[in-house]
């Protein structure tokens, strides 16, 4: 019994890292992903899920667990997803990711602390996700940004913000020139023209779900980029989400939930 529910484990652990390394890919090179990668890590997570139940010495317990890991991993995808803060790529994948390993297939110091029966796997893994991402993606932003601002660039002139609004921005985007940003696929526009104001003002999260709704968004702006001769225009950059997704889960199976294990190593 424990031989197979380890095995389905295994099975669930290496479908989930070849799928995501595919989906990281796709994702550098074309910036989309098919649904191809989440649709196998579903089936495959659902058919070694009820093996794994099977099989189980711990039915109630470990199905308790499982079912727990998907309603979180659902949520969180469905909010991130229609908040326009994560793509439909990446949000589809981290539903399909809370069929898969729900429970760790390694045990180890970390792994078999309290709290990692208490945590769902999902969660451990979105949390290394936005802990890379948070980690790795800003801070060369606001590297740049700063070193514009003491070129004695203006990088706000004639843009409507307060100092919020202007800090998020200059660690999630830069200033670019309207020409270069028509055609960019890795980028959304962050500022939109107040109509009543007269003036431009930053806008974030304009990121929507649909790829008609966003394509709608980028025409709107590039029209009153045209009609009050904008010249540059404050874009945010979109994060390869899947990338950080596989770092997230490979340090989640294989570390743990990164803050619980700074907790437990330095506290």
């Amino acid at each position: 019994m424990v031989e197979v529910t380890f095995i389905m484990l295994l099975i669930q652990m290496g479908t989930v890292i070849l799928c995501l390394l595919f989906g990281s890919y796709m994702d550098l090179r074309k910036r989309e992903v098919s649904d191809i990668p989440w649709i196998i890590m579903a089936v495959v997570g659902l058919i070694t899920t009820i093996i794994y139940i099977i099989f189980t010495e711990n039915k109630a317990k470990d199905g308790t667990i499982i079912g727990i890991n998907l309603g979180v991993g659902i949520a969180i995808g469905l909010v991130l997803y229609y908040t326009g803060m994560m793509g439909g790529a990446d949000a589809k994948a981290i539903m399909a990711l809370s069929l898969n390993t729900a429970i760790y297939p390694f045990t180890y110091e970390l792994t078999s602390l309290l709290v990692y029966d208490v945590v769902p796997p999902i969660f451990n893994t979105f949390f290394n996700w936005l802990l890379a991402l948070v980690l790795i993606y800003p801070l060369p932003l606001l590297f740049y940004n700063i070193y514009l601002k003491i070129k004695k660039q203006r990088l706000f002139e004639n843009t409507n913000a307060n100092f919020a609004s202007k800090f998020l921005m200059m660690i999630s985007g830069y200033l670019i020139p309207v020409e270069k940003a028509k055609n960019r696929t890795d980028i959304v526009y962050s500022e939109v023209y107040d109509v009543e104001e007269e003036e431009w003002e930053i806008k974030h999260f304009m990121q929507v779900p649909e790829i008609e709704e966003e394509e709608e968004c980028k025409a709107q702006v590039e029209t009153f980029i045209q009609k009050t001769n904008r010249e540059k225009i404050w874009v945010k950059v979109l994060p390869p989400g899947i990338v950080f997704l596989l770092i997230g889960y490979i340090l989640n199976i294989f570390l743990g939930n990164i803050l619980f294990a700074l907790y437990h190593w330095f506290l």
